[in-house]
């Protein structure tokens, strides 16, 4: 029995970078955490790949991802997710990516998944909270550099469009945060842009559920526990060492 994992790659930007940050606000105390949720779903299962650069665009990632499929043996990727355009729709600066650019670059990065027969899941912008993000980021306001909804919408819908012609599953978070947020959607995000733990946790259902509708098999429930449980092992170990005979530990 082998015991080397098969992989479930994050690639973002700082959306995907905090999947682990039990505190995106100090002050709140322990939130959900996204990354140590997939964690405990897929222990024993898969390997959560976590590999999320803050700030960066699908200008970056077009680049970066070809290096990462090649450092983490993408053999033993089977799924990936891509979440880009947070960044990219910004109204202007280094990070702005025109919407025929950035559809270009998601649809190049998911074809590079294709090839390499790992299955992708795109996800797209959520809400954003102008208001607090502009208080927060008054110089970025001085330079000209505005994030709204409007154009998160754009992309999000730029997103579902490649989702449809490639035929592969699409987290829309847009519409999940203002359909489960309600009137209090801004409590989903910690400082208008980045997610809450509440956030957090919207998006880890979402994701789930495109996986158990696309990708049953990789559901974490439908995917055996490396090795039996500790109740089934004789306790001289010979038919645990039975089974690791060979295995690439």
């Amino acid at each position: 029995m082998s015991l080397s994992y098969q992989k479930f790659l994050l690639f973002g930007d700082s959306i995907t970078e905090f999947a682990f940050n039990t505190r995106p606000d100090e002050e709140a105390g322990d939130q959900f955490a996204l990354g140590a949720a997939l964690c405990r779903d897929y222990t024993r299962r898969l390997d959560i790949i976590q590999r999320g650069f803050s700030g960066y665009t699908s200008r970056w990632a077009l680049h970066l991802l070809p290096k990462i499929l090649e450092n983490e043996r993408s053999s033993e990727i089977v799924m990936s997710t891509i979440f880009f355009g947070t960044n990219d729709s910004a109204s202007a600066g280094k990070q702005r990516v025109d919407l025929p650019e950035f559809t270009e670059n998601i649809t190049k990065m998911v074809h590079m998944l294709k090839e390499r027969m790992i299955k992708p899941i795109l996800i797209g912008p959520a809400l954003h909270d102008r208001e607090r993000w502009t208080a927060l980021k008054p110089d970025q306001v001085d330079q000209g550099i505005l994030r709204s909804n409007e154009n998160n919408k754009k992309y999000s819908e730029a997103l579902q469009r490649i989702a449809i012609e490639e035929e592969i599953p699409f987290v829309n978070l847009y519409e999940a945060f203002k359909t489960q947020g309600g009137d209090r959607w801004q409590e989903l995000l910690c400082d208008g842009v980045h997610y809450s733990g509440k956030g957090y946790k919207v998006f880890y259902h979402e994701l789930l559920k495109a996986i158990r509708s696309a990708f049953p098999e990789l559901a974490p429930e439908n995917i055996a526990y490396k090795l039996p449980g500790w109740r089934d092992v004789k306790e001289d170990g010979s038919d645990l060492m039975q089974l690791l005979k060979g295995s690439d530990l």
